[in-house]
């Protein structure tokens, strides 16, 4: 006999079990690999003048945690990702809320697939991609580096750089994780977890154990999230997903189709859906 409860995971003592779920049943479905981090720095001078994280994904890497001085220096950093995962992934993929991130990637050939507006009020989110692996002319020579484990001395002046260009910008940067887990007599047989962003809630992971689909349980763990995120005044929700996942789950809830990518992983493709919340009329 079922024991089902739903707990609001505020510890995410789950975490990784939504995690380790998830990853598995997408390598069996796809049979793309484990991700992998990496990090990338440029110098002038002995200085750091620009650095990011890189995340195998999917068949892709992706770009976050972006710091640099120029044009010049972005121009470098994407050149050493090109060089080291040039027939590892399909395409680089990066996403930003920044008008002149969006203008500095378009000059160095990187496409606009989509976005969301407003994300936070007055900008957009934009979500950029290349699959075009061939080096970009730079004017100037830098020195640069890359390694699997961050170089202490140099992750402690980006962390730094990190911190000043966030507190230089007009709007909140504050992120807010929620989690909530379902229990079968204690035993976990799913979850859900996002966060809470740029006005925006942004689904990160779901998953629902084999043997307990059909039971509806998906759809309370997305109520939960959900509502936690209406009461804390946001009513734009977006979240990505593997064909092989859940397109007509979330179309079943109102979501939209704004952007696809093929090949994503290879042979598949990942959509980004968007809905808004309604607020009941008094």
């Amino acid at each position: 006999m079922l024991n089902i409860k739903y707990i609001k995971d505020t510890n995410f003592e789950y975490n990784q079990d939504i995690v380790n779920n998830l990853q598995n049943y997408n390598k069996n479905q796809s049979g793309y690999g484990d991700k992998d981090y990496r990090d990338f720095y440029v110098f002038e001078d002995d200085q750091l003048v620009g650095a990011c994280h890189t995340k195998l994904y999917a068949d892709w890497c992706d770009i976050h945690g972006l710091y640099y001085d120029n044009i010049d220096v972005l121009k470098t950093i994407v050149n050493d990702i090109k060089k080291y995962y040039k027939g590892k992934v399909v395409g680089i993929s990066f996403e930003t809320v920044l008008n002149q991130r969006v203008e500095d990637f378009e000059e160095i050939g990187f496409s606009n697939e989509g976005k969301l507006e407003d994300m936070p009020k007055g900008n957009d989110k934009v979500f950029l991609k290349d699959m075009d692996f061939t080096a970009i002319d730079v004017d100037i020579d830098y020195e640069s580096k890359s390694s699997k484990e961050p170089m202490k001395v140099h992750a402690k002046v980006w962390k730094e750089e990190i911190k000043k260009f966030r507190e230089s910008l007009d709007f909140s940067t504050e992120k807010i994780d929620l989690q909530y887990v379902v229990l079968d007599n204690d035993k976990f047989v799913g979850g859900i977890y996002g966060h809470v962003q740029y006005e925006y809630l942004f689904i990160n992971l779901l998953f629902v154990d084999k043997k307990y689909r059909g039971k509806k349980i998906a759809s309370k763990l997305m109520q939960l999230i959900e509502s936690e995120a209406f009461n804390r005044g946001i009513l734009n929700v977006y979240v990505t997903t593997f064909e092989f996942q859940a397109l007509g789950f979330y179309k079943k809830r109102g979501f939209k189709v704004v952007m696809t990518i093929d090949d994503f992983p290879k042979g598949f493709q990942e959509y980004t859906l968007y809905k808004k919340m309604k607020r009941k009329e008094k």
